[in-house]
C-alpha cells in the first residue's frame, strides 16, 4: 500500500485549510454544531409563532396514533414528546436543526471508512452548497427526521456488506423499520441496498457466511417488529398516508410535480458546483494545499455513485408513477452522499486553489439563507395572509382559552377549525386542548365522541368578506351553538387588515 504524504499547502494558509489538516473530526463537528445553531436562532426569530408543520405534528403527535391523514407518524410523535416535556419551540427547531447535523456526522463516520478523515470532513462540508440539504429551515417533520436516520442506514449498510461485519446487519433493521414510520424514503434505500448487495461479489459475500446470514434474518425480524405495525395500518387505510401532504400541513403551492421536482433539484445543486470549480479549477502560480489518502476500491467507488444518484432518480420515478407530488425537502435525505461521491472520483490527491475565496462562498451559503428568512419574515401581513410568522395564533390561543374558562369554569379540552389553525392555536393555549379536525370525528379518530360531548369546546372559523356565519359543516356536524362576536386579532407583525374569527362555545351536555 501506497504510504500517505502529508498535507502540502502555503506558508499562509486559511483557517479552513488548517482546520481540515490539523483535527479534521473535530473541526466538522465545530461547523455542523454552528449551522445548527445559526438556523435553530434563525428559524426561531423568524417565526415567533408555530409554522403549519410544526403545529400539526404537536397538536396531532400527542393522540400517539399509528398513522394519521397525510402525515407520517414518527416526526409528529418526537415532536410532541419534546414540546411536552419542555413547552419549548426553540428547542423543539433547535432539534430539528440537530438533526441535519447528525446526518452530517453520520456521513462523515461512513466516508471517513473509505476515503480517511481529511477527506470526508471536506465530503461533508462540501454539502453546505447543496438544497435542501443544508438548509433546514423547517420544523421537525418526517423529511428532516429522515436525514439522520438515511445516513445511519447507510453506515449500517456498510459495516455489513462493504466491511463484512454481520451486526451490521441488525443495526440496518432497526433504522429501517424506524424509517418506515417516517415516510417511505427507507424503502427506496432498501431497494438500493438490496440491488447493490446482490449485483456485486464483495456485497454477496458479506452474506456469504453462516453468521451473516443468521444475523440477516435477525434483522429481518427486527424490522417487522418495528415496522409491522404501520405496514398494517398503511395497509387497511390503502397506503395513501405514506407520503406527507397537506394534512401535515404543507400548503399546496409548496408541493410540486416530478418535473418541476428536477430543476428544483438541478438548481439546488449550483452552490456545491461553484464549490467544486472554485476549488479545484486550475491557477497558475499558486502554491495550493494537498490533501492524499489511500485508493479506494471499485465497490466502494461504485456504491457511492450509486448512493449519490440512484435513490433520488428512483423517488423521482416512483413520484412520477403515481401521480404524486412532493416539496423539494422530500430528497433531502436522498442527497447526503454527493459530497462523497464528488471526493471519491475525484481521485487520491485533493487539490483546495483559491482556498479564501472558497472558505468565503462556503461562510455565505451557511449565513446568508438563515439572514434571508429572517428578513422575509418581517413583511407585512397583507402580503400574504396565511403567512405562519405573522398570524396571531397567540393571542388567539389566549382569549378563547380565557373564554371559555370564564363562561363555563372549565378547562379548555376541545378545539374545533381547520386542521392547521387549530393546530396552532391548541400548541399555544395553556390548556393544549385536543384538535377536532373541521368538526369531523371521522377525520378526529382520537376523539371520544362521549367525551365531547359532555365537555363541549370551542368552536372557531376565519371570516374572510361579509358573511360572518359559520361554515355549514360545522352547523350540521356539532351541537346547537350560538356565534358570538367575531375576534378581531392584529398581525404579529403588522401590516394589513386584522384577522377575523368567528367563534361559539359548544356547551356543554
Amino acid at each position: 500500500m501506497r504510504p500517505i504524504r502529508e498535507a502540502a499547502g502555503p506558508l499562509e494558509a486559511s483557517i479552513f485549510v488548517e482546520g481540515l489538516r490539523a483535527i479534521p473530526a473535530g473541526f466538522l463537528a465545530l461547523v455542523l454544531l454552528a449551522h445548527a445553531f445559526v438556523w435553530a436562532i434563525a428559524m426561531q426569530l423568524a417565526e415567533p409563532a408555530p409554522p403549519p408543520q410544526m403545529a400539526v405534528a404537536i397538536a396531532l403527535g400527542r393522540e400517539w396514533m399509528q398513522g394519521y391523514t397525510e402525515l407520517p407518524p414518527l416526526a409528529a410523535w418526537i415532536s410532541a414528546a419534546i414540546y411536552r416535556a419542555t413547552s419549548s419551540l426553540f428547542l423543539l427547531r433547535l432539534a430539528s436543526t440537530l438533526c441535519v447535523a447528525l446526518a452530517g456526522w453520520f456521513v462523515f463516520l461512513f466516508a471517513r471508512r473509505i476515503a480517511g478523515d481529511r477527506h470526508a470532513a471536506i465530503a461533508v462540508m462540501l454539502m453546505v452548497g447543496v438544497f435542501p440539504v443544508a438548509l433546514p429551515g423547517n420544523p421537525m417533520i418526517g423529511d428532516v427526521l429522515q436525514m439522520p436516520l438515511a445516513a445511519a442506514a447507510v453506515l449500517a449498510w456498510w459495516i455489513a456488506a462493504g466491511e463484512h461485519k454481520p451486526n451490521g446487519w441488525i443495526a440496518l433493521g432497526i433504522v429501517l423499520g424506524a424509517m418506515l414510520h417516517a415516510g417511505p424514503q427507507g424503502i427506496v434505500l432498501a431497494a438500493l441496498f438490496a440491488v447493490v448487495t446482490l449485483a456485486t461479489s464483495h456485497g454477496r459475500a458479506g452474506l456469504a457466511r453462516f453468521d451473516a446470514l443468521l444475523c440477516f434474518a435477525l434483522a429481518t425480524f427486527v424490522f417487522v417488529f418495528f415496522a409491522g405495525p404501520r405496514l398494517l395500518w398503511l395497509w387497511q387505510n390503502g397506503m395513501q398516508d405514506l407520503f406527507a401532504g397537506q394534512g401535515a400541513g404543507i400548503a399546496a403551492d409548496e408541493l410540486h410535480p416530478p418535473l418541476r421536482l428536477i430543476f428544483d433539484l438541478l438548481l439546488g445543486h449550483f452552490g456545491f458546483a461553484m464549490l467544486l470549480f472554485l476549488a479545484t479549477a486550475y491557477a497558475a502560480k499558486e502554491n495550493a494545499p494537498v490533501f492524499m489518502r489511500e485508493p479506494s476500491t471499485a465497490f466502494s467507488r461504485s456504491s457511492v455513485v450509486a448512493l449519490a444518484i440512484v435513490p433520488a432518480l428512483f423517488a423521482l420515478l416512483w413520484l412520477y408513477a403515481t401521480g404524486r407530488a412532493a416539496k423539494p425537502q422530500f430528497f433531502a435525505s436522498l442527497l447526503l452522499f454527493s459530497g462523497v461521491a464528488a471526493v471519491l472520483l475525484g481521485g487520491e490527491r485533493i487539490v483546495i486553489r483559491r482556498q479564501r475565496i472558497v472558505g468565503l462562498i462556503a461562510l455565505i451559503l451557511l449565513f446568508v439563507p438563515p439572514l434571508a428568512q429572517i428578513a422575509s419574515s418581517f413583511s407585512p401581513g397583507w402580503i400574504g395572509d396565511n403567512r405562519a410568522p405573522n398570524w396571531p395564533a397567540l393571542p388567539a390561543a389566549r382569549t378563547l382559552t380565557d373564554i371559555f374558562h370564564t363562561r363555563t369554569g372549565r378547562p379548555l379540552e376541545y378545539l374545533i377549525g381547520a386542521r392547521v389553525r387549530a393546530s396552532q392555536i391548541s400548541v399555544m393555549s395553556a390548556d393544549r386542548p385536543h384538535v377536532v379536525i373541521d368538526a369531523d370525528l371521522s377525520s378526529s379518530p382520537w376523539i371520544d365522541s362521549e367525551d365531547f360531548a359532555k365537555k363541549g369546546g370551542i368552536v372557531f372559523w376565519e371570516i374572510r368578506g361579509a358573511d360572518l356565519s359559520p361554515p355549514a359543516e360545522y352547523v350540521a356536524k356539532l351541537p346547537a351553538f350560538v356565534a358570538e362576536a367575531p375576534l378581531r386579532l392584529p398581525w404579529g407583525r403588522g401590516g394589513g387588515d386584522p384577522v377575523r374569527l368567528g367563534w361559539a362555545i359548544v356547551p356543554p351536555r
